[in-house]
């Protein structure tokens, strides 16, 4: 191998090396000046003011698995879609086949409101 081919990649791993150690010697210099707004928890811009602890309702799981599953289920058809010309027929078929499943379970989650947040 030639040390040519790998000097960008050694670059770019020293650049950020040097840049996560100057980041990490920078915040151990730096001033400290606590106070109590400061030691809040925050989160998404919202201050919390109930428990940690609290239970969701199921309808936020829900949606989030109903998230999970399509963003899955539209993973798989990018590398359908690259062989697509490659395969031909069979590749067409198969690609709808995927898609009329898909549009038959948002029917199914639709019809059933999963959809509505309540």
């Amino acid at each position: 191998m030639d040390l040519y081919t790998w000097l960008p990649l050694l670059i770019y791993i020293l650049l950020g090396a040097g840049v996560a150690a100057a980041l990490f010697s920078l915040s151990l210099i730096g001033r400290r000046r606590p106070n109590a707004v400061k030691d809040l928890p925050f989160e998404s811009g919202i201050l919390t003011v109930q428990p940690a602890r609290q239970r969701f309702s199921i309808d936020f799981y829900l949606t989030a698995m109903l998230f999970i599953v399509f963003d899955i289920e539209l993973a798989f058809l990018y590398p359908l879609a690259v062989v697509l010309r490659d395969f031909g027929t069979v590749a067409v078929v198969e690609l709808v086949v995927f898609m009329a499943i898909l549009t038959a379970a948002l029917a199914y989650i639709w019809r059933k409101r999963a959809l509505e947040w309540r």
